[in-house]
């Protein structure tokens, strides 16, 4: 889950994730496959606010 009050919209989540399960939605990064999400959290390590958490 992205926290869109929280996203800075700079992409680094969607660049590290090898499933290619994000996109950028209105300049905030979502979570638009969610069939294709791992859940081994690359992108919550990446992201330099700390707005992805896995549920």
């Amino acid at each position: 889950m992205v926290d869109a009050a929280t996203c800075t919209g700079c992409g680094i989540c969607i660049d590290v994730c090898p499933n290619q399960a994000l996109e950028m939605v209105d300049g905030i990064a979502k979570l638009t496959k969610p069939d294709l999400c791992d859940g081994i959290g690359e992108c919550v390590e990446a992201c330099p606010v700390q707005a992805i958490i896995l549920i």
